[in-house]
C-alpha cells in the first residue's frame, strides 16, 4: 500500500481537517440518524483523523455504547469523551475486531488504500449481522471550477493532482459499484458539496497547498509566481469555488 500522502505533523494539518469536519460531519451525521444509529449502538470510526465525527457517535451511542476510533496515526485523537477509544492501527495489515459493529463509518480513507475493494472488504468485515457500512469518499471531477472562470485555480487544482500520488481523486464516483460487489443489502448512494467565495470553501484548499506548494514548484507543475497568484486568488474571495463532490454510499450486512 502506497503511503498516506498527507503529513499528520505538518503545522497546519490539524485545522485542514478540522475544516473538512466543519464542511462534511453535518451531512455525515445526518445520515447516522437515517441508520437508526442510536443509544447502546457500538461503532467503528475507521481513518478518524481529529476525531470529530468519533466524538459525535459517544453522545449518540451513549455510556451503553461503544465507539471504537481507528487511525494509524492517533495524535488528534487523545481527548476523545467516553464511550469512545483510539485505536493505533492499519487498515490494510491490522485485523479489525470481526462482525461487531452496528455502524462501520470511514470517510476520505479508502480513496487512499489500494487495492480499494480490499479496502472495502475489510471494513464491511467488521459489520455485525444487521450492521450498516457507511463510506464517503471525494471526487474532484468539478473540483477546479470557479466563477468567474480563473485558470490559474484549474491549473492548481491539476498540480495537487499530479503530486498527490497514491491518491485517487475521482474514487469518489466509483465508490458505488465497488460497495454493490460486498454482497450486502439495501445500497445506496448519494452526493453532496458545497459553493461558495468564503473561507469556508477556500479554506481546506489553502491548507492543502501549504503542505504541497514546494513540491508542486519543485516538479514544474506550476512557476512559483502562479502559486502566488493563486494565493492572491483565494485570499481576495471574489470567486465563487466549489469544493469536491462527497459521494456517501450506505450498505446494509445480511442478518444471516
Amino acid at each position: 500500500m502506497p503511503n498516506y500522502i498527507l503529513d499528520q505533523s505538518f503545522p497546519s494539518e490539524r485545522d485542514r481537517l478540522d475544516a473538512m469536519a466543519r464542511n462534511w460531519d453535518p451531512g455525515t451525521l445526518h445520515i447516522v440518524g437515517e441508520l437508526g444509529i442510536g443509544k447502546g449502538h457500538r461503532c467503528l470510526e475507521a481513518g478518524a483523523g481529529t476525531g470529530s465525527i468519533a466524538r459525535a457517535l459517544a453522545g449518540i451511542v451513549g455510556p451503553g455504547g461503544q465507539v471504537l476510533a481507528v487511525d494509524r496515526d492517533t495524535r488528534f485523537l487523545d481527548d476523545l469523551p467516553a464511550p469512545a477509544e483510539a485505536l493505533s492501527a492499519d487498515l490494510m495489515t491490522d485485523d479489525l475486531p470481526p462482525a461487531s459493529f452496528d455502524l462501520v463509518h470511514a470517510r476520505l480513507l479508502v480513496a487512499h488504500l489500494h487495492p480499494h475493494p480490499v479496502a472495502l472488504e475489510r471494513l464491511a468485515a467488521a459489520v455485525a449481522p444487521g450492521g450498516w457500512l457507511l463510506v464517503e469518499e471525494v471526487d474532484w471531477t468539478y473540483a477546479d471550477r470557479s466563477e468567474p472562470d480563473e485558470p490559474v485555480h484549474t491549473a492548481m487544482v491539476a498540480a495537487l493532482t499530479g503530486v498527490m500520488t497514491g491518491f485517487d481523486t475521482t474514487y469518489g464516483h466509483h465508490l458505488l459499484g465497488d460497495m454493490l460487489d460486498l454482497g450486502f443489502t439495501q445500497v445506496s448512494a448519494q452526493f453532496r458539496g458545497t459553493q461558495s467565495r468564503h473561507e469556508r470553501s477556500w479554506l481546506p484548499w489553502q491548507l492543502l497547498v501549504e503542505q504541497f506548494q514546494d513540491q508542486i514548484v519543485h516538479k514544474g507543475l506550476m512557476s512559483a509566481g502562479d502559486v502566488d497568484r493563486w494565493w492572491a486568488v483565494t485570499r481576495a474571495q471574489a470567486h465563487l469555488v466549489a469544493g469536491p463532490a462527497l459521494f456517501a454510499v450506505r450498505a446494509r450486512r445480511p442478518t444471516s
